[in-house]
């Protein structure tokens, strides 16, 4: 019950949902479910742990380039002439 309340709350981690719904995932063939819901299941539970696989994945490239220095900023600027305000002379 703890788990679904943290699930509902939205306090989980990516690690806890990924292992929660590789349970599901395994838990799923012995449920009394007819075979077509179990297949949406299945198929649900696997998109949302890619999604959630996927999610991890940026975040330790993210992590990895901050902390190797090659991450300074996310703010980058358009090539082309600098902006000059109108009342500067050229």
């Amino acid at each position: 019950m703890l788990i679904f309340a943290k699930c509902y709350t939205g306090k989980m981690s990516k690690g806890s949902a990924i292992i929660v719904l590789g349970f599901l995932t395994a838990f799923l063939p012995f449920t009394g479910f007819p075979t077509g819901s179990k297949t949406v299941f299945a198929i649900l539970f696997g998109l949302l742990t890619m999604a959630l696989g996927f999610l991890v994945r940026q975040e330790r490239i993210w992590l990895l380039r901050a902390l190797s220095g090659e991450h300074k900023t996310d703010a980058y600027t358009e090539n082309g002439a600098p902006y000059r305000a109108p009342s500067e002379k050229v």
